[in-house]
């Protein structure tokens, strides 16, 4: 039944793709300018046999992606076979979307991040900001929280709950004669949905957080030619984060006691800090720094503005790099290098960087084929419902982060923002710049990516607390769908912040 069940998976997307080719017809009537307020340029080839051919492809990516017919990566590996068929672009060009700088500097964060892994490094950070929390179960989750979030904000959501995990559950065994299984005790299901949600949280605050904000800067560089800097980025995520993680950990341990009876193991690093680990956090150090002072601050001049005056073109990939090639060369103590190679590409996570490359290449074969500028048409239809101008951002944002975090829940988040983001900017472009800035709009989007709560398989890290075996699936689903709606609004209220302090 199961492979039948997989072939029905398998059958969808090309059923997907053969109905919007006979059914859908779209129209690139009127001049791109009209619509875009010069933001976009419609290529000379664009026509509406190509909107249709980019939209049933992507339609039949999108279904496979969603139901996993096939593994994701697999599924992105579709447009390098597809898009040349349908004159989506060359097989060179869609190649080199899987490319991009910004894989690189995905790559970059993945390996610096195994180097932390690789030394214990990120357990002595855990640790440390735990033990500043005391040892109350309120306090302890609020501990976890914060030391999960602060991890996630540099090294995958995913490593940082596998960490996290089981120095929990080393906690939650020191109240118990042994491991147990039960699932309904409220201080492990707060602790645990904690550490997920906090990961969740935590890749709000940096471009190398999530995926999605990963896929953001780079359809968003490619758009416009413009980048969001690492520092200016952090603008809009940290305080996020400052707000929505104490109002998550209150979710959790309202209906926690005070106090416990006996006493909560506090987790603690007793070893001295070893030469491997210094160095890694030298280089995270040198590569933070490097990154949030590159685009400036303000009136304050970024290193990376000034070598641009002089012709040397440097991003936050070439840090990311560069900082993770010294560690490769680098030998401290017994270890031998901080990183090896053969060990550091066996952990690689390469479908994720394969299904990056495919987010690009659909957004090109959308701006390539016309689509971008049909489905901004079809939106700009929003401005002639009577709807008076000073709701219309609003709503359309609402709108946006309600659809990214309903589709994030079922989906990839870095599949969903590939898909929705291209989307969002023709949006952008329909209704005009001016009124409906593409840059907030599309950092909702993002956001909203990257905040998928209440389903176990919405994240790893949903998963990897809900593999314990110690929280009901409807306590899973209540609470989430609770930190959904936070999440929402603080996301919509941050960027209408924004909207209002920038003009």
């Amino acid at each position: 039944m199961s492979r039948l069940n997989n072939w029905v998976k398998i059958a969808l997307g090309p059923i997907a793709f053969a109905a919007v080719e006979l059914f859908v017809r779209p129209s690139l009537g009127g001049s791109g300018s009209d619509l875009q307020g010069g933001l976009i340029e419609v290529p000379a080839g664009a026509s509406a046999l190509l909107a249709r051919h980019a939209l049933a492809a992507t339609c039949w990516i999108a279904v496979w992606w969603i139901t996993e017919a096939l593994p994701i990566a697999v599924t992105s590996l579709l447009p390098l076979a597809l898009f040349p068929i349908l004159q989506l672009g060359s097989p060179a060009e869609v190649s080199g979307a899987y490319a991009n700088e910004i894989v690189f500097l995905f790559l970059g964060g993945l390996l610096l991040a195994q180097a932390m892994e690789r030394t214990g490094l990120h357990r002595r950070i855990a640790l440390a900001i735990v033990g500043v929390f005391g040892n109350q179960p309120r306090s302890l989750v609020l501990g976890f929280m914060v030391a999960t979030a602060a991890l996630s904000m540099w090294i995958s959501n995913t490593a940082t709950t596998v960490m996290m995990i089981p120095v929990a559950l080393a906690v939650l065994d020191s109240r118990e004669a042994g491991p147990s299984q039960s699932t309904d005790r409220p201080f492990a299901i707060a602790l645990l949905l904690g550490i997920a949600f906090a990961a969740n949280i935590g890749g709000f605050g940096t471009p190398i957080g999530s995926p999605p904000t990963i896929v953001f800067q780079s359809i968003y560089q490619q758009k416009t030619g413009d980048t969001v800097s690492f520092g200016e980025w952090m603008l809009y995520g940290v305080p996020l984060i400052m707000v929505m993680l104490p109002t998550t950990w209150w979710i959790l341990v309202r209906g926690l006691p005070a106090r416990l009876e006996g006493d909560v193991e506090r987790p603690v690093e007793k070893s001295p800090m070893t030469s491997d680990e210094r160095t890694v956090a030298v280089a995270f150090g040198v590569a933070a720094f490097l990154w949030l002072t590159r685009g400036g601050f303000g009136p304050v001049v970024g290193w990376g503005t000034l070598l641009e005056r002089i012709g040397i073109d440097v991003r936050d990939s070439t840090v990311a790099i560069g900082v993770v090639i010294a560690l490769f060369v680098v030998s401290v103590g017994r270890r031998g290098k901080i990183l090896d190679w053969d060990d550091a590409s066996a952990k690689l996570p390469w479908g994720v960087l394969i299904l990056l490359g495919a987010g690009f290449a659909i957004s090109s074969a959308f701006d390539r084929s016309g689509l971008t500028l049909w489905i901004g048409q079809w939106i700009a239809g929003v401005g002639h419902l009577g709807v008076p101008d000073a709701l219309l951002f609003p709503l359309l944002l609402t709108a946006i982060v309600i659809v990214s975090i309903v589709v994030t829940e079922f989906a990839s988040n870095t599949a969903s923002a590939g898909i929705l983001l291209p989307v969002v900017f023709g949006a952008s472009a329909a209704l005009g710049e001016e009124q409906f800035p593409a840059k907030l709009l599309m950092i909702g989007c993002a956001l909203a990516c990257t905040a998928g709560f209440a389903m176990p398989a919405g994240t790893p890290p949903n998963a990897l607390a809900f593999a314990t075996g110690r929280i009901p699936i409807q306590r899973f689903v209540r609470v989430g769908l609770m930190v959904d709606a936070v999440g929402l609004i603080l996301i919509v209220l941050l960027i209408l912040l924004w909207r209002g302090a920038t003009g």
